[in-house]
C-alpha cells in the first residue's frame, strides 16, 4: 500500500477555443466500474456533443488506465488527457471533455493543447485529496483510562465510533507512520490497561491545501 492523490467528489469547467465548447467534467474516488457509470452518465447528459472523450486512472497504483479519442484524430484528446492526469500524480480519478465544434478546424497541436488546457482548468478547481495508510485499531477500556486518552490522542489519527457499557470501546485510525509511538502512548498512560486490538491497514482520506 501507498500513498495515493485524488480528486475528492465532482466537478466542471468550460473554456472556449477559437468558437469550439469544452467542457471538462472531473469526478474522483472511483474505482473502474465507477469510471464506467460516470463516463456514461456524461455522454447521457451531452448527446449532442460533438465529441465525449475521456481519460480515466482506476486504481491505486497507475496499472488501470483507459483513454478514448471519442472521434477525434487519434492521439490528440484522450491521451494527453490521461497524460494530464498522471502529470498530476492523481489515482481514481476520471475526466470526460465533452466538445461542442464551434465551426473552425484547430488541428492535431491545437487539440492537444485544448484537450490538456480544459483538464488543466478544471483540475486547478477540484479539491485535491491523499489517501494515506492508516492502521485501525479496536480499543477497550474503563471510562477513567478513556478521559486520560481522549485528548492525547489527536496527534497520532482519528478515534472512529464509542461504545459506552460497562467499559469503553472505541476504534482509532492511526497514520501507520505513527503507529508504534501510539501503541506506547497507549501503554504509558494507562499503565497497559487497555486492551488495543490491531485490525489491519485501510486507506484514510486527508485533504491537500493548495
Amino acid at each position: 500500500m501507498k500513498e495515493y492523490k485524488f480528486v475528492n467528489g465532482f466537478f466542471r469547467e468550460e473554456i472556449e477555443i477559437k468558437r469550439s465548447k469544452f467542457i471538462a467534467s472531473v469526478c474522483g474516488g472511483l474505482d473502474e466500474d465507477g469510471c464506467i457509470e460516470f463516463i456514461s452518465k456524461i455522454k447521457k447528459e451531452f448527446p449532442d456533443a460533438t465529441h465525449n472523450c475521456y481519460a480515466y486512472v482506476a486504481d491505486e497504483v497507475g496499472n488501470v488506465a483507459r483513454f478514448s479519442d471519442d472521434g477525434e484524430p487519434s492521439g490528440t484528446a484522450g491521451q494527453p488527457m490521461l497524460d494530464t492526469l498522471k502529470k498530476n500524480g492523481l489515482f481514481k480519478t476520471a475526466v470526460v471533455v465533452t466538445r461542442y465544434f464551434g465551426g473552425i478546424k484547430l488541428g492535431a497541436a491545437g487539440l492537444v493543447g485544448a484537450y490538456t488546457q480544459a483538464v488543466i482548468s478544471c483540475l486547478s478547481k477540484c479539491d485535491i485529496f491523499v489517501a494515506k495508510v492508516a492502521a485501525r485499531y479496536r480499543a477497550v477500556c474503563s471510562y477513567s483510562d478513556y478521559s486520560a486518552l481522549e485528548n492525547s490522542l489527536a496527534r497520532f489519527g482519528n478515534i472512529d465510533g464509542v461504545e459506552y457499557g460497562d467499559c469503553v470501546t472505541f476504534g482509532f485510525y492511526c497514520l501507520a507512520e505513527y503507529r508504534a509511538e501510539f501503541e506506547n502512548a497507549v501503554s504509558s498512560k494507562t499503565a497497559g490497561r487497555v486492551k488495543l486490538e490491531f485490525i489491519g491497514n485501510e486507506y484514510k482520506p486527508f485533504k491537500i491545501e493548495r
